[in-house]
């Protein structure tokens, strides 16, 4: 039965308190114990009116009728307790009022159901307070005296003993269980107080177990693109996001460029007019900036299916270094909470994503210094050597007849050696300045290629008014000259086209031939082809490395800079 209960639209048992401001186990228990009381009342009644009933007494019968069907009706809807519903304590009161009209008629204060209307009575003062305590006292004495009207007759309240018991019993009651309410709702407040604390410091805890995670996972590599890679995979796992946006700030041409872009599309470079709204707002506040909502304003997300999203600047070491935003397609996903762990993963992963770009920058600088000193070395050492042997088979070749055929190949092997090595020299010492950009130094390292090896090359340059920066083009450049030394010692080709264009702060280098080509899958493992070294000088610059590779068609390599490379091969 009680399953039934509670299974009626109204809510059933559990419902009836649900108002009070009580823990769960006291109102778990105020429904039956409710119950229990107005069972008891309308019990007390039926055994000690049996009599009168079976005597023919037609206002004892009436009176257990109106009391069996109240009490039956109110096990089946409960009165909600507490509820702020005007309607609901009138209901109450109404309860009240028809059972003292039952008991005025079947007798007043002597009549065996009276304990009916002090239950009635105890509930109202329970479920509203010593306010509504006292109003169901005044409706009961209102309700016995017009029922005992109805009687044809005075109140009857016996003797005066009986009527003090029943008063003071009645006054107790209601006063009682105002003041148990009191109590349990105090009791209440300072036992969600507690537990606010409590869970507030779990939430603490939570959270600083979270970004210490963060904290030993992000900066585990100085390399950029895994730098970048880590963050994802961190914001992904913590925040569940389908929309991710992350921008380095190029503070030298004074544009953001994006780094990461997963659900979302952006421009190649943005001035900070250009960001999306809430990037931009983020960049001017110095704590995350929480949409909760982003379907309800004019102001669409980044994606324009985001329901809720999360913005925040990256700063380290006092300059701002980028900015980031988390989005999900539901509205109110992202919460305060979020906010606060976004606010401490932030300096994380601005400091690893500074830390990484420094790095690279000093790789790169370190890079080309040793790149000088090992061409003086050679030059100084190898070179010298090489020069001496030379000399010294022309002049035995001169001297030497009967040996002459083989010290000839030898001396065509070291003349080989020589140009190999001063080839090597001039790649070594050549790089890129303002006055000596890539369309210029790349033309010439084809030209020396293709009289060198005899391959036919060309190269079409787009636009060569336009550059990128001379670090980044300066990669480039080792890029072209590690592609072509692989195409001259594996491909077997005989023909190479290299591209360049630069257009709107993004550039591609292409350098495709018709040679044997390779199997891919063993080709990017194999660090015989200096895919390893291509890929590390990519990451340097930001860029992104892709080989397409067919055997007996040929190989294409191809390195993007400035832009966010659509999915596919690459490093």
């Amino acid at each position: 039965m009680v399953a039934a209960l509670r299974a009626l639209p109204h809510g059933g048992l559990d419902d009836a308190a649900r108002n009070l401001v009580v823990s769960p186990p006291i109102r778990s228990t105020i429904s039956p114990m409710v119950t229990a009381i107005r069972s008891a009342a309308v019990l007390y009644g039926m055994i000690f009116g049996a009599a009168e009933a079976f005597t023919g007494s037609y206002a004892a019968v009436a009176t257990l009728s109106v009391c069996l069907f109240i009490t039956s009706w109110r096990t089946m809807i409960p009165i909600k307790l507490g509820s702020p519903a005007r309607m609901d304590q009138v209901v109450a009161q109404t309860d009240t009022l028809l059972l003292a009209l039952a008991v005025g008629y079947s007798g007043g204060t002597s009549s065996s159901f009276i304990f009916c209307v002090i239950a009635a009575i105890g509930v109202a003062a329970f479920g509203w307070g010593y306010g509504s305590g006292a109003i169901a006292v005044a409706v009961a004495s209102l309700g016995l005296v017009i029922g005992a009207a109805f009687a044809s007759g005075p109140l009857e309240i016996g003797n005066s003993r009986s009527f003090g018991v029943v008063v003071g019993l009645t006054l107790l009651l209601a006063a009682g269980a105002a003041f148990l309410r009191g109590r349990l709702v105090e009791s209440e407040i300072r036992r969600q107080q507690l537990a606010g604390r409590v869970d507030s410091l779990a939430e603490t805890n939570a959270l600083l177990t979270m970004l210490n995670s963060v904290a030993r996972t992000l900066p585990t590599s100085l390399n950029q693109r895994e730098a970048l890679d880590n963050a994802r995979g961190q914001i992904v796992d913590t925040f569940r996001g389908n929309v991710i946006c992350l921008l380095e700030f190029d503070e030298n041409n004074d544009e953001w460029v994006p780094k990461l872009a997963e659900g979302c599309m952006l421009k190649p470079t943005s001035s900070a007019d250009e960001l999306p709204v809430h990037l931009r707002q983020a960049t001017d506040i110095s704590e995350p900036w929480l949409v909760s909502d982003l379907t309800s304003g004019s102001l669409q997300g980044i994606n324009p299916e985001s329901g809720s999203g999360l913005y925040t600047k990256l700063v380290s070491r006092g300059r701002t270094v980028g900015v980031l935003g988390i989005e999900h397609p539901t509205p109110g996903h992202y919460t305060e909470r979020d906010r606060r762990l976004l606010f401490g993963m932030a300096d994380v992963v601005a400091l690893t994503l500074d830390n990484a770009r420094w790095f690279g920058r000093l790789r790169s600088l370190g890079a080309e210094e040793e790149r000088g000193r090992i061409a003086r070395d050679l030059h100084d050492r190898l070179g010298q050597w090489l020069t001496y042997i030379s000399f010294e088979l022309e002049r035995y070749i001169s001297t030497e007849g009967g040996q002459y055929a083989q010290l000839t190949q030898l001396y065509n092997d070291v003349q080989t050696a020589l140009d190999e090595l001063r080839e090597t020299l001039r790649q070594l010492r050549s790089g890129i300045s303002e006055g000596r950009p890539l369309s210029v130094v790349g033309r010439e390292l084809v030209d020396r290629y293709a009289a060198r090896t005899g391959i036919d090359i060309d190269m079409t340059v787009t636009d060569g008014s336009q550059t990128m920066p001379v670090p980044v083009e300066n990669e480039l450049l080792r890029i072209l000259q590690e592609a072509l030394n692989n195409i001259d010692k594996h491909s077997k080709a005989e023909r190479v086209t290299v591209t360049w264009t630069v257009s709107d702060g993004t550039a591609v280098l292409t350098v495709s031939d018709d040679g044997i080509g390779f199997d891919e899958e063993r080709g990017v493992r194999d660090s015989a082809y200096g895919l390893v070294g291509m890929r590390e000088r990519t990451d340097v610059i930001g860029g992104r490395l892709s080989i397409d590779s067919t055997p007996n068609v040929g190989t294409t390599v191809t390195v993007s800079v400035g832009s966010i490379p659509s999915a596919g091969k690459g490093s």
